[in-house]
C-alpha cells in the first residue's frame, strides 16, 4: 500500500475547506504544534489528529482516507478468512508462521493475526493458545486496547455474565471520542459480543450491546467501523423479527461490499450470518446471492 504523508493530506483539506489554523486548533494544540507537523511532518499524537479532524468536520469519504489502521492489512485480512474456511491445518500453520515472521512483537496487528489463526487450528496449538492468552490477560489489572482485541478472540468461552461485566467496566473507561485505538477496539470487541449473544439467543443483552455501539464517536466517523455497525445492526433486526424487508437489506449489504471492493467486510457480514443460519433456520445467503 502507498504510503501517505498526513501532514499534506491535512494541510490539503484544511485549505480546501477554507479554514484558519485557529479554526482547526482551537485551544487544544499550539499553532507552533501544528505548523512543525506541517511544514517538517513532526510526529502528532493521534488525539490531536482526531481532534483536528472533528474540528474540520469532514466528510464520510474524507474521513476515510484517515482509516488506515484496519485499511493497512485488509489484504492479509482477505486471506486470513480464506484460509480458515478452507480449514486446511498445513496451510493454516503456514499463514501462521508468515504471520509470526512480520510481527515485530507478541501483540502488534500481525502477532494477533497469527493468534487467530493458531485458535482456529484446534488441538494442542489451540489449548496453548488460549492458555497463553489467559495467562496474560488476566494478569493485567487496567485493560488498554491491545487488552480488548485480545479477549474479543476468547470471549466465546466466557459467560454473559461475565462478558457484559468486562464490556461495562471497559466501556466507562475507553469511550472518549478521542481515544482513537481504545474506541476501535472497543467497537470491535462490543462487536464481537454482540454477535455472541445473538448465538446464545440472549436478544435483550445483544439489544444493549447494540446501543453501546451505537453510541460510539468514533464509528460515525472511520467508514470500517461504521460498517461494523451497520452489519450488526442489520443482523440483530433480522433474527429478532425476521422479517423479509430485513434479509433484503442483508443481502444488498453483502452486494454492496463486494461490488465496492470491500472483500474483508464481505466476508465479515457472510461469517456472521452463516454463525446465525442454523441458529435460526434462516435461509442461504450464498445461494440467494448467487441466484
Amino acid at each position: 500500500m502507498e504510503t501517505i504523508n498526513y501532514n499534506v493530506l491535512v494541510e490539503t483539506l484544511r485549505k480546501k475547506k477554507d479554514l484558519s489554523m485557529k479554526d482547526i486548533c482551537g485551544d487544544y494544540m499550539s499553532h507552533s504544534s501544528y505548523s512543525r507537523f506541517v511544514s517538517k511532518n513532526q510526529s502528532l499524537s493521534i488525539d490531536r489528529l482526531l481532534y483536528i479532524l472533528h474540528r474540520m468536520d469532514l466528510s464520510f469519504r474524507e474521513a476515510g482516507l484517515f482509516d488506515h489502521n484496519i485499511q493497512a492489512t485488509q489484504a492479509d485480512n482477505v486471506l486470513m478468512s480464506q484460509v480458515l474456511l478452507r480449514k486446511n491445518q498445513e496451510e493454516m500453520a503456514k499463514l501462521a508462521e508468515e504471520f509470526q515472521l512480520k510481527s515485530n512483537r507478541n501483540y502488534d496487528i500481525y502477532g494477533m493475526m497469527a493468534i487467530q489463526v493458531n485458535l482456529e487450528m484446534g488441538g494442542e496449538t489451540r489449548a496453548k493458545q488460549i492458555k497463553a492468552l489467559k495467562d496474560y490477560l488476566f494478569h493485567v489489572n487496567d485493560w488498554d486496547y491491545k487488552e480488548m482485541y485480545l479477549f474479543s478472540f476468547i470471549l466465546h468461552q466466557s459467560s454473559s455474565t461475565v462478558i457484559m461485566s468486562i464490556i461495562n467496566r471497559l466501556y466507562k473507561r475507553a469511550a472518549e471520542p478521542l481515544y482513537l485505538e481504545r474506541n476501535l477496539n472497543l467497537i470491535i470487541l462490543i462487536a464481537k459480543a454482540h454477535l455472541e449473544y445473538l448465538k446464545r439467543q440472549e436478544l435483550d443483552c445483544a439489544k444493549t450491546l447494540l446501543e453501546k455501539l451505537n453510541n460510539l464517536t468514533v464509528n460515525k466517523t472511520f467508514h470500517t467501523i461504521q460498517a461494523y455497525a451497520t452489519i450488526n445492526q442489520a443482523l440483530h433486526q433480522y433474527v429478532s423479527q425476521r422479517i423479509d424487508i430485513d434479509y433484503q437489506k442483508i443481502k444488498r449489504l453483502h452486494r454492496n461490499f463486494k461490488e465496492f471492493d470491500s472483500p474483508f467486510l464481505a466476508n465479515r457480514l457472510q461469517e456472521n450470518y452463516s454463525h446465525l443460519k442454523q441458529i435460526y433456520d434462516l435461509p442461504s445467503l450464498e445461494d440467494e446471492e448467487n441466484g
